[in-house]
């Protein structure tokens, strides 16, 4: 009888033993299986993409300073969620974004206007990073080409009578509202219906009447006094980068 007595109480320390270490192996199982803690997902709101809710955001994304960017692959697929989300928008080669967020090497959240509209609404989500042009091409894509004037002839004569400086004034005035024509070209195909916030610099880092030069990266964003001045439905607020008072995304 003391025996068996013994042999119980053994048996069931055993089992409770082997209870303890199966369940520790199945939570362990389970957190590898899915349980990143960098894959945590928050929810951010203020964007101006009416598509926001439906993004995934990650705890563990870095946040990037409403850099412009430029699709440089035809076909490119915006996504949910890296990878493998659900398709949001085909953009075509050419197409201007701005970059608001990267997650690790896989993927690159941008800000863009949805092609399928009228309205000028925006969308986001998740391309891959190699989808973006290189900085120098996206610097250069929509720039505004340069006006050359023709060298002022050597007249003293010319010269004294004023007549070569007026034909060379009236020409440089010319060259300078080609170049604003440009950039307010570029404005709006940053953005439509006149809600510009930002532009790709022009020649010599010059930027449109309202705009001012912001850098790094090189940028012309408008400026304001309030988030009054900022266009309504962007999503912008007026904030301050680097000492200048612009509209900028949240």
């Amino acid at each position: 009888m003391r025996s068996h007595s013994f042999v119980r109480p053994a048996l069931a320390l055993v089992l409770s033993c082997s209870l303890v270490v199966g369940c520790k192996f199945l939570k362990k199982k389970g957190a590898d299986a899915g349980g990143d803690e960098d894959a945590a997902t928050v929810s951010v709101t203020g964007t101006g993409a009416k598509n926001e809710k439906d993004v995934l955001r990650y705890a563990s994304e870095v946040k990037v300073a409403d850099e412009p960017g430029i699709i440089e692959k035809d076909v490119t697929k915006v996504r949910t969620f890296p990878a493998s989300g659900a398709e949001v928008a085909t953009l075509s080669k050419g197409t201007q974004v701005i970059q608001i967020a990267k997650f690790f090497s896989t993927g690159v959240l941008v800000i863009f206007t949805d092609p399928a509209a009228a309205d000028g609404s925006k969308l986001m989500g998740w391309i891959p990073p190699e989808s973006l042009a290189g900085p120098a091409t996206a610097a250069t894509t929509h720039t505004a080409a340069p006006v050359f004037t023709a060298a002022k002839p050597v007249d003293a004569g010319a010269k004294d009578s004023g007549v070569v400086d007026a034909g060379a004034d009236a020409g440089a005035a010319d060259a300078g509202k080609a170049a604003d024509a440009g950039n307010a070209a570029d404005a709006g195909a940053a953005t439509t219906g006149g809600a510009a916030i930002t532009t790709i610099p022009g020649p010599r880092g010059s930027c449109p009447g309202g705009f001012v030069l912001i850098q790094p990266p090189p940028l012309c964003r408008k400026l304001c006094a309030s988030d009054l001045d900022c266009p309504k439905g962007s999503g912008a607020v007026c904030k301050s980068i680097s000492g200048k008072k612009v509209c900028a995304i949240k």
